[in-house]
């Protein structure tokens, strides 16, 4: 009976013992997302028919294929600067991405456009070569990081976005209480 009491306490301790370990627990610092900027500039010296194509293709190529994504920052003479937002507006350009800077009677107009680019964080494997108990990996939370780089549409959200305000769930609710409450319509 003693014999058995001592190889529990012995037993006891040593499984005590690797939980008072004073070893350093090394955890991952999660990867940021790195958000690049990238501008290009077109100058033009009118809007006649050839240099309304120019302006069509340098916002095209400028936007490659995500107009919804892209910034423009216009300057220079007011009247070549309306008829740009208008050419932009019908390419379908918000007007929440169009910015109008320096504005004056004359001169040339100059169109830039920035489009911002997320650059996903680089995840290590769930499963490593080596085997560390000290060591306690976060591939997971790398891997949501780099999948919303991966998908988010405008990329410059991700420095801070002045439209989206942070909500308790309120505003969400708007739109089904208007639905269940107008008339003919998943009304309970």
């Amino acid at each position: 009976m003693t014999l058995r009491i001592i190889a529990h306490l012995l037993a006891l301790t040593a499984s005590l013992a690797g939980c008072t370990s004073t070893a350093p627990i090394y955890v991952e610092q999660s990867t940021p997302i790195f958000v690049r900027q990238e501008s290009t500039v077109l100058k033009l010296e009118s809007l006649h028919a050839s240099e309304q194509q120019r302006l069509l293709a340098f916002l095209w190529k400028a936007s490659r294929g995500r107009r919804d994504a892209l910034h423009l920052v216009i300057s220079g003479s007011s009247r070549l600067s309306a008829e740009a937002v208008h050419q932009a507006r019908q390419m379908g350009i918000g007007a929440s991405n169009i910015h109008l800077l320096d504005q004056n009677d004359r001169g040339q107009l100059r169109v830039e456009a920035v489009v911002y680019h997320a650059l996903p964080p680089i995840c290590r494997s769930l499963s490593s070569q080596l085997l560390n108990d000290e060591f306690f990996d976060q591939p997971i939370g790398c891997s949501t990081s780099h999948n919303l780089a991966v998908m988010i549409n405008d990329p410059r959200d991700l420095l801070g976005n002045r439209f989206v305000k942070p909500s308790d769930g309120d505003r969400a609710a708007i739109p089904v209480t208007t639905y269940r409450t107008s008339t003919g319509k998943g009304g309970l």
